[in-house]
């Protein structure tokens, strides 16, 4: 009963390390696209889930080695300096800024978007996805500790490895899931795919040049509110 206990603990803390790993916006919003365009799903989603799983079992491999731990307190010690200094926010200010006025100049310049005449299509090839999957799992402040985590998880639950590739094998079929589960509920539905897809095709023929303008300077203007900020 005890060794019931220890693998129900261990696989639940693993679908839980491989939820979050998959937590990242351009993942989803990768995801998001993908689906409304509503071509090539299968292909463009399974390269990105590939590529997650390609990152995520290299990393736990190389994460047997050594301890990240001081790597990444030295990380976030230095984001955190960063952010503590006003002349981060000054400079970020300055960068919006500059790039609401370009995109400004450049909707002034060119008040009328170039026409598009051809239904907006899935130009990127599903290696793209696999290079954003395989980025997504690599890089980040979070992605070291949770591979870190999920090797100790896998070596406290069994000394025999290849139950440890198992366990590895539930972390990553939870890494996958709601990417997989997401494309294969949006195929049960092809009249609701149809229409979110003509709604995508209208969007990106819409000229959101002064939204951009907007945010940008928006984001510029409160990089320079914080870095007024007496008490950082």
């Amino acid at each position: 009963m005890t060794d019931v206990a220890r693998w129900a603990a261990a696989l639940s803390t693993l679908v839980g390390l491989g939820l979050s790993l998959g937590l990242n916006p351009a993942l989803y919003a990768a995801t998001t696209t993908v689906l409304a365009q509503n071509t090539r799903v299968a292909s463009r989603i399974g390269g990105m889930i590939a590529g997650l799983a390609v990152g995520a079992t290299a990393l736990y491999f190389l994460l047997q080695s050594f301890d990240p731990t001081a790597l990444v307190s030295a990380a976030e010690e230095r984001a955190s300096e960063a952010v503590r200094d006003a002349r981060v926010d000054a400079v970020a200010g300055a960068v919006f800024l500059v790039g609401a006025a370009a995109v400004a100049v450049w909707k002034l310049r060119s008040p009328i978007p170039t026409p598009r005449t051809a239904p907006v299509t899935a130009r990127t090839r599903p290696w793209s996805y696999v290079a954003l999957g395989l980025g997504c799992s690599v890089i980040g402040f979070t992605t070291l500790p949770i591979m870190y985590m999920t090797g100790r998880v896998t070596e406290g639950v069994t000394a025999d490895p290849a139950l440890r590739l198992v366990a590895f094998a539930v972390f990553l079929v939870a890494l996958a899931a709601p990417f997989a589960g997401l494309a294969g509920a949006w195929s049960l539905f092809p009249s609701t795919a149809a229409r979110v897809n003509l709604v995508y095709a209208r969007l990106a023929r819409t000229d959101h040049r002064w939204l951009y303008a907007g945010l940008l300077a928006g984001a510029g203007l409160a990089c320079f509110g914080f870095a007024l900020l007496p008490v950082r």
